[in-house]
């Protein structure tokens, strides 16, 4: 998320400012940060509070562009890209080399492998096609769980400073100061941009619809048009204002039901929606720019909003940061207090640099040669600090870098013994559902030929933590009850009888919704997400409780098969949300270890090719059946011996 419109330039005197657009970058970044802090359950749409911010940008950068045209008949390219370097610049230089800090002192080797490439790309702005490229999910934030992945957004807003800037010096200057070729160049950019989201979206992982400075460029034209329509209108009579404001509520009405309602992964928002709340956002910006003290006028212009609003990029840049390194098993704290202390430090950290850092940078005044040196230099630095701190990583596993194609090379021929790159503990056991079950056999005949014990013990149909799940419709399973009492019986014997050195935890059933006592838990809410969290980690208590090392096994997409079993992309979805919770799991708990079985079996990407390397792996889309297990059992237990010997 970003919250870059912030650290745009009030408007010039000839528009005047307008203290409740500080109380609306309030609005956005607070947003955000329950959003992302978890505290607040019920703003599960807080993840637009990024549009507000791109709205507001594209609206105040441009009024900006288009007022220095009509005093000077021209823009000043160079001074506006040095005005936003002071703004932005000082604060993320500072927040990169916190970030640096930590990777140097309190992050693993492979962490530090992962913020190399994420501080450099969040240097140069590039961070969100970085994402792209690496496969790494926004919607698993806490999966891979990088300090800087809210640098997404960053990204797109500096992109958008630095093209949106010629184009419209361009189109000015070629009509002469009209503005009919700059209205076109926004109402055709937000019509393509809305064309490429709604094509890039895909269900079981939208990032790159959410990701693309394309796709997203639409609630930046939004703005940009509002400021071309805002500088040739504006509520003159009784009538036109009063219809304003009451547009303006119905819009902030929808707004508030966006952000109580919308899911970050609703289909409609990537076919139209974000397009539709940042229009909503405009009609507000409208309504409280409009010479009329209205009630949310006065309310997004009381003085602490607007010290909020002021303050917004620091929050911003510094809230994700300190959730990520702030975890319950760093502080000793959960819940309520966690969330408190994540909040007080993000605001004390962002005030600090607001009045230390990024005030003072503002109002100094640098000679030209003096910002000439200074800018690279600073750049160069963090650079090198970055590089010197996160030296000593390794080459980033799947559930850090999420790239699927460097992780595993795959050997030609079904039940092919891999080379014996490390020891793996024995006595190994398996447990899992029927899809573990349909390896089981498999990887004990491998594990054999390699000189290890793997035993088996499914439990088809069940889950591995306490709760009864549902079918689709809210409807418990008939044989759930059964499973979710005997689970707890079912993991202690299994560790009494197999006194395992590791255990392997394969199981999808937990991507349904659950009911635990009888209270329904709609599987994806953030509710549903702390009750998973705490099941696996009781049952995991019990898996190691004789000092078995555990590591969750992850489930790949389906493979393409026309089947009865076939999952949906829904399902899909699900799924995917549940490995991302056991990397979030796994990330608060550096005993346990994530494997990830997609670049095994799904090297092309969801959905499955349905053969991979000649062998139909899973016939039905979901269970290795035939050749399947034979040709996948070797490589699980390569790829467990490169995991634990990381």
């Amino acid at each position: 998320m970003s919250n870059l419109a912030e650290e745009c330039e009030k408007p010039p005197a000839h528009f005047g400012h307008k203290p409740a657009l500080d109380g609306l970058r309030a609005v956005a970044v607070l947003s955000v940060m329950a959003y992302h802090f978890g505290g607040v359950d019920g703003l599960k749409g807080g993840f637009l509070g990024v549009d507000m911010f791109f709205v507001l940008s594209g609206y105040l950068i441009t009024s900006l562009l288009i007022v220095e045209w009509g005093n000077k008949t021209t823009i000043q390219l160079a001074a506006f890209w040095g005005r936003r370097a002071r703004r932005l610049l000082p604060a993320l230089l500072v927040v990169l080399l916190a970030v640096a800090l930590w990777a140097r002192f309190g992050a693993s080797s492979d962490q530090r492998d992962l913020l190399r490439g994420d501080t450099l790309w969040t240097l140069f702005y590039g961070a969100n096609w970085h994402f792209i490229d690496s496969g790494q999910s926004y919607f698993d934030l806490f999966r891979d769980a990088s300090p800087l992945r809210h640098a997404w957004s960053l990204a797109i807003e500096e992109q958008f400073y630095l093209v949106w800037p010629l184009i419209v010096f361009a189109a000015l200057r070629i009509t002469s100061g009209k503005k009919m070729l700059l209205s076109a160049i926004c109402i055709v950019g937000i019509i393509a941009s809305g064309i490429v989201m709604a094509s890039a979206y895909k269900a079981n992982d939208p990032s790159r619809a959410y990701y693309g400075t394309d796709a997203r460029a639409s609630q930046l034209l939004i703005g940009a048009l509002l400021a071309i329509l805002m500088q040739q209108w504006s509520a003159q009579t009784r009538r036109q204002k009063v219809l304003t404001q009451i547009a303006g509520y119905i819009a902030a009405g929808f707004c508030l039901w966006a952000f109580v309602f919308v899911d970050d992964q609703s289909a409609w928002l990537y076919r139209g929606g974000f397009i539709v709340f940042a229009v909503a956002i405009a009609v507000v910006i409208v309504a409280i720019t409009t010479p009329i003290r209205s009630p949310l006028t006065r309310a997004l212009s009381i003085k602490w909003v607007r010290w909020v609003g002021a303050i917004s990029y620091g929050l911003y840049l510094w809230h994700w940061p300190i959730q990520v390194i702030f975890s319950e098993s760093r502080t000793g704290l959960s819940g309520w207090s966690l969330t408190a202390l994540k909040v007080t430090a993000t605001f004390g950290v962002s005030a600090l640099s607001y009045y230390l850092i990024e005030m003072p940078v503002r109002r100094a005044k640098f000679s030209k040669s003096v910002a000439l040196v200074a800018a690279p230099a600073s750049f160069i630095m963090v650079a090198l600090i970055t590089i010197t701190a996160t030296a000593g990583g390794t080459s980033a596993p799947r559930f850090l870098t999420s790239s699927p194609n460097k992780i595993l090379e795959s050997s030609n021929s079904a039940g092919t013994t891999l080379p014996n790159v490390s020891m793996l503990p024995s006595p190994i056991l398996l447990i899992g559902d029927s899809v573990a079950d349909t390896i089981g056999p498999a990887l004990a005949a491998e594990g054999a030929k390699q000189g290890l014990s793997v035993t088996s013990s499914a439990r088809p149909g069940c889950e591995l933590i306490i709760g009864i799940p549902t079918a689709p419709d809210g409807v418990p399973v008939p044989w759930g009850k059964n499973c979710s009492d005997g689970v707890t019986e079912f993991l202690t014997s299994r560790i009494v009888e197999n006194n395992p050195a590791l255990v392997i935890w394969h199981s999808s059933w937990e991507s349904n919704s659950q009911i635990v006592e009888d209270q329904f838990y709609k599987f994806g809410t953030k509710k549903a997400d702390a009750l998973i969290l705490k099941e696996i980690n009781e049952s995991v208590d019990i898996l190691k409780s004789q000092g078995a090392q555990i590591i969750l096994m992850t489930n790949p997409p389906r493979a393409e098969n026309t089947s009865f079993w076939a999952r949906s992309d829904e399902e899909d979805a699900r799924i995917e949300h549940l490995n991302g919770l056991f990397f979030r799991y796994a990330f608060t708990h550096p005993e346990v270890r994530v494997l990830d079985l997609a670049p095994i079996v799904c090297p092309t990407g969801s959905p499955c090719g349905e053969y991979v390397d000649g062998v139909r792996l899973r016939p039905d889309g979901v269970h290795y059946k035939d050749d399947g297990p034979a040709w996948v059992a070797p490589r699980i237990i390569k790829a467990l011996k490169d995991l634990m010997a990381k």
